[in-house]
């Protein structure tokens, strides 16, 4: 379950203390690989087709595990894992999500850096989705679940669910500003390098409906 990993951003190396479906890492998360066995799971991502694609998933699956990305996770009625690559924005969310949710919270938080209200850390994974829902996906991946179905992670800029306009800085892949095109190249090369993973997905809504297929 080892190996030495090139880190791209120190250019060192370091002992991988996980192995799991094509990808490596550190962090307290080894007891979660293939935890999800036989589990189906929906990705809720932040676009404003989120709660009528989680709707329509969850009319299709029999007893998804959830797992919210970012704002959305302060809104959805059920959540069993949070995921976000804003670990500092997280601690915030879990606040709020708390004032309402606190009888009933289980849900467990994941992230890529350490803070004390994060439950586990998914530290270096090789590579790493540069998005969070991508971020999210990927996780559920590792964990076993099959399918993973993506709700509100269109991979186009369309509005999120708390805006009236679109933002006008990034398209989450969909071209035209710095860094698009890379997204959706690093999905699309790591859908290629493995294929059982792009098998596993599905989408409710988007350009990554279209690339994965629908539920």
């Amino acid at each position: 379950m080892g190996g030495v990993i090139r880190n791209a951003a120190s250019m060192g190396t370091y002992e991988a203390e996980w192995e799991a479906h094509g990808y490596c890492g550190a962090g307290n998360v080894r007891e979660l690989l293939d935890s999800l066995t036989g589990r189906s799971a929906i990705i809720c991502g932040n676009a404003h087709t989120v709660f009528e694609d989680l709707k329509e998933a969850e009319a299709k699956l029999q007893n998804p595990v959830i797992f919210g990305v970012n704002d959305v996770g302060m809104y959805l009625p059920r959540m069993d894992h949070w995921v976000s690559l804003h670990s500092d924005n997280l601690g915030v969310w879990k606040a709020v999500r708390w004032l309402t949710h606190r009888e009933r919270e289980v849900t467990k938080y994941h992230s890529s850096d350490p803070r004390p209200y994060i439950d586990y850390e998914w530290a270096r994974v090789t590579p790493m989705f540069a998005l969070s829902g991508y971020f999210a996906m990927q996780v559920a991946w590792m964990m076993g679940a099959r399918p993973i179905v993506l709700c509100g992670c269109p991979g186009r800029g369309v509005r999120r669910f708390f805006e009236g306009t679109p933002r006008t800085d990034f398209n989450y892949g969909d071209g035209g500003h710095n860094g698009d095109n890379s997204v959706r190249q690093q999905v699309e090369h790591e859908m290629e390098r493995l294929p059982d993973f792009k098998a596993a997905v599905r989408s409710m809504s988007g350009w990554t409906e279209e690339f994965f297929g629908r539920l």
